[in-house]
């Protein structure tokens, strides 16, 4: 059965007249299968510092569309976190520590060189998660947000998709059709000429390309996004914050959705739908008290005035 499933994927190559001779050597099957399930696994089994290097690509390419507008570059420019960018830093560090110790099975392992959260200047509500540990939030969503918990539900959210690799797993495996059997033939060598070099390239900058597809057209699937506000109550709960929220924020977005000015996951599904199963969620853990405690809503207020 493992021997079927992995040709199967191999069908990706069929396209290609050169993998469709070389397949047809029977000497090539064993090789082909050891390749075709590298090539099946390749954004389930990508190591953290292939992932980290993807990361670092997609944050430049949300950083260049949004014009390299973000939150106290002078610190950041010295290693530092400073300002609105430290306080999101801090709350996040603690969202990431609850995710992780809170791991299910298939998670993405931890991220290599840690977590970044980076505070875009845009008036926009939104937020963008990239592969690695970079989440972005828009200066627009804090000031959309009435308390740190409905903030740690917004990062929450973002954490999720990175720690369940819902980026990687927008690569289209179209993408494979276009590596040709000498490729096949020496992966897994130091003997790749230049031009295989090339289209090894070519594959990795169509899984950036991807990326960037999934998270500003296309958007994730509608139950990935469903799995991602799961997560986020489960992470926001394990990390002291009250899931409510992130209930409170998406009444908010639903409200600016329905006037056509909320601007937030276009990409997502209606908050509505949304809202209607975090809420079903949370009533069904039967919290105790879920009312937001009034010194977080100061402090985020404090944190937060100078965007205002």
């Amino acid at each position: 059965m493992a021997r079927l499933a992995c040709l199967a994927v191999l069908i990706a190559f069929a396209g290609c007249p050169a993998a469709k001779q070389w397949l047809s050597d029977p000497k090539n099957l064993d090789k082909a299968v050891k390749v075709g399930t590298k090539i099946a696994s390749l954004a389930e089994e990508i190591r953290p510092d292939q992932e980290y290097y993807v990361g670092r690509s997609v944050a430049t390419n949300i950083l260049a569309r949004n014009e390299y507008r973000y939150l106290d570059k002078g610190a950041l420019a010295d290693g530092k976190l400073a300002g609105v960018t430290l306080y999101v830093n801090q709350v996040g560090y603690l969202l990431a520590a609850a995710a992780l110790e809170t791991r299910r099975k298939s998670d993405r392992p931890p991220a290599v060189g840690g977590w970044r959260f980076v505070v875009v200047d845009s008036d926009e509500i939104n937020a963008y998660a990239g592969p690695g540990g970079w989440v972005f939030v828009t200066t627009g969503a804090i000031r959309a947000a009435k308390s740190e918990d409905e903030l740690a539900g917004i990062l929450a959210h973002e954490i999720a998709h990175v720690v369940r690799g819902h980026a990687l797993g927008n690569i289209k495996k179209s993408r494979y059709a276009d590596v040709g059997a000498d490729v096949l033939q020496a992966a897994g060598t130091a003997a790749l000429t230049p031009q295989q070099v090339e289209q090894l390239n070519g594959l990795m900058e169509g899984l950036i390309e991807d990326t960037m597809d999934a998270i500003f057209v296309k958007g994730y699937s509608r139950d990935t996004e469903y799995e991602a506000d799961k997560l986020s109550v489960e992470i926001t709960i394990a990390a002291g914050y009250k899931p409510i929220g992130l209930v409170n924020f998406l009444e908010t977005l639903q409200g600016k959705q329905d006037t056509g000015k909320g601007g937030m996951f276009a990409t997502h599904p209606k908050a509505s739908d949304r809202l209607a199963r975090v809420t079903k969620q949370i009533a069904g853990k039967k919290l105790a008290d879920d009312t937001v405690p009034a010194e977080r809503v100061e402090r985020f207020k404090a944190k937060t005035k100078s965007l205002h």
